[in-house]
């Protein structure tokens, strides 16, 4: 896919279109691999909650995903936790938050069950691939800086 950009005296309203233009690859591409994110997200959540220990289910019923926009890089991504203090074990009365990194990672005698890396491994190539596609279709859909810096001058 080409794009040309006359400069003329209609330039600066050319620009401006280009620009939204690139805006628009760039939202789309976004809210696709948003999408596929969310997706992946949601494959890693249902495992991580199927590999995580239960005696009465009160830590796997506390992970949950987080998803949305990443503030300080602008992209789209989630995050999973394990633990809160809301949800609290029947047998111990103690909220999952106070454990759940003890059974994650263990502690003295007991080894641990890292249910949350185990489930991100298993679908790191498919998170891994999702962003390579996108990073891929950005690169061949958007000119290069230098072109932009030469079309605003």
């Amino acid at each position: 896919m080409g794009m040309t950009v006359t400069i003329d005296e209609n330039f600066h309203a050319q620009k401006h279109f280009v620009m939204a233009q690139l805006s628009e690859i760039r939202d789309g591409i976004e809210d696709e691999l948003k999408a596929e994110l969310d997706a992946i997200g949601q494959k890693i959540l249902a495992m991580a909650i199927e590999l995580c220990p239960k005696d009465t289910g009160a830590l796997a019923s506390s992970i949950s995903l987080e998803s949305g926009t990443i503030q300080a890089g602008d992209f789209a991504g989630f995050s999973i936790y394990a633990g809160n203090d809301d949800i609290i074990n029947p047998k111990t009365g103690k909220p999952t938050s106070e454990y759940a990194g003890l059974v994650h990672d263990g502690h003295e005698n007991y080894e641990g069950v890292p249910f949350l890396v185990e489930a991100l491994m298993m679908y790191e190539d498919e998170l891994s691939s999702a962003v390579d596609r996108a990073l891929k279709e950005l690169g061949t859909t958007e000119p290069s800086a230098t072109k932009v810096a030469q079309m605003s001058d």
